[in-house]
C-alpha cells in the first residue's frame, strides 16, 4: 500500500488522463466482449492435413525461438565495438531479427499455402469469397472489426492485470507470514524501462518504435496465430469440440512464456488465447493489426504517464 501511495503522489496530469482514458476503453471494451459473444458463426473444422500441421507449427516454433535470436545476436555482433554495443544498435538488430523470422514464415507460407493460416475459420451464412487465403483475410478485414477486438482486448487485459495485482498482493502477505513461497517479482518488462529511459526525439526511440509497434506484431502474429496455433488445432488431443480451446489455451500458455515476464504472465496469456478467436473470426490481418494499435497504444502512454502506465 506504501509503494502504492506513493505513486499516486507522484500522478502528473497526464497520468491521471492515462487512468481515465484506460478505464474507459476497458468499460467500453465490456460491450464489445458482450457484442463478440453474440456474433453469428461457428468454428469450422480444420481441413489441413496433419502434415502441413506439424509443418508449420515446427516452422512458426523455429522462427520465433531460434531464427530470431539468431540473426539479432549477429547483426548486433556486426554492430559491436570494444565499447560494447548501444540501445539504438540493439534494437536495430531485433528489428532485423523480426524481419527474418517473418520472411520466413512468409517463405513457407508461399511454398506450402496450408501451412500459414491467413484465413478466418469461422463459418456463417455469407457466401465464402474466392481466392486464395490471404484474400479471403484482406476482405474479412475492416475497421469497425479492429476496433471492436481492440477494445475486448482492452477490457480482458484489465482484468487480468487487476487479478494478478491481487494474486500477487494475496502472495506476499502469505510469504510474509511464512505460509508460502516468495513470490516473483512485480517488475515491468526491459522493454518498459528501455521506452522509459528513452527520448522521442533521437535515432534509439526510432528503432525501438519500429521493433515494438511493427516487427514484433507481425513477426508474432505469424507465428502464434499463423503457425501455430492452426498447427496445435490440427493436431490437438481430443474431440472435435475441444480441440480448439486446448489450441487455444496452449497458444495463449506459450506467448505468454516467450516473453518472459512474470508479472505480466496473465494479461499476456490472455492477449494470446483471445486473438487466437480473433484470428478465427476475422483472419490474420486484422489480428496483425490489433496487435500493432495496442502495441501502439501502450508506447504513447509510456511516454505521457509513465508513472501511471508502469503501476
Amino acid at each position: 500500500m506504501d509503494e502504492l501511495t506513493q505513486s499516486l503522489d507522484a500522478f502528473g496530469p497526464w497520468d491521471w488522463a492515462c487512468v481515465i482514458a484506460n478505464l474507459l476503453v476497458a468499460i467500453i471494451g465490456l460491450f464489445a466482449l458482450k457484442c463478440w459473444r453474440n456474433l453469428p458463426g461457428k468454428s469450422a473444422a480444420p481441413t489441413t492435413s496433419v502434415g502441413d500441421a506439424v509443418i508449420g507449427l515446427s516452422t512458426g516454433l523455429l522462427s520465433f525461438g531460434i531464427l530470431f535470436g539468431v540473426v539479432t545476436g549477429l547483426v548486433s555482433q556486426a554492430f559491436s565495438t570494444h565499447f560494447g554495443i548501444s540501445q539504438a544498435h540493439l534494437f536495430t538488430a531485433a528489428f532485423c531479427g523480426q524481419l527474418a523470422a517473418a520472411a520466413t514464415m512468409l517463405a513457407m507460407g508461399a511454398l506450402a499455402p496450408k501451412t500459414l493460416g491467413w484465413a478466418p475459420s469461422i463459418e456463417t451464412d455469407e457466401p465464402k469469397p474466392a481466392g486464395s487465403a490471404f484474400r479471403h483475410a484482406l476482405r474479412a478485414f475492416s475497421f469497425p472489426r479492429v476496433l471492436l477486438g481492440l477494445l475486448a482486448i482492452f477490457a480482458l487485459g484489465l482484468a487480468a492485470t487487476l487479478l494478478w495485482k491481487g494474486f500477487h498482493v494475496a502472495w506476499e502477505q502469505l510469504f510474509l507470514r511464512g505460509w508460502a513461497g516468495q513470490p516473483p517479482a512485480d517488475e515491468p518488462q526491459e522493454i518498459v524501462d528501455a521506452v522509459l529511459k528513452t527520448d522521442v526525439d533521437t535515432w534509439r526511440f526510432l528503432t525501438i518504435t519500429l521493433a515494438v509497434t511493427i516487427g514484433a506484431p507481425i513477426m508474432e502474429e505469424l507465428a502464434f496465430r499463423g503457425m501455430i496455433y492452426p498447427g496445435l488445432r490440427r493436431i490437438s488431443i481430443g474431440s472435435e469440440k475441444y480441440g480448439r480451446w486446448i489450441a487455444v489455451g496452449l497458444t495463449g500458455a506459450l506467448f505468454s512464456a516467450a516473453h518472459l515476464s512474470p508479472s505480466a504472465a496473465l494479461p499476456l496469456f490472455a492477449f494470446g488465447a483471445f486473438m487466437c478467436l480473433v484470428r478465427d473470426r476475422y483472419g490474420l490481418l486484422t489480428c496483425m493489426a490489433i496487435h500493432c494499435s495496442f502495441n501502439l497504444w501502450n508506447l504513447v502512454w509510456l511516454k505521457l504517464a509513465p508513472n501511471a502506465s508502469t503501476l
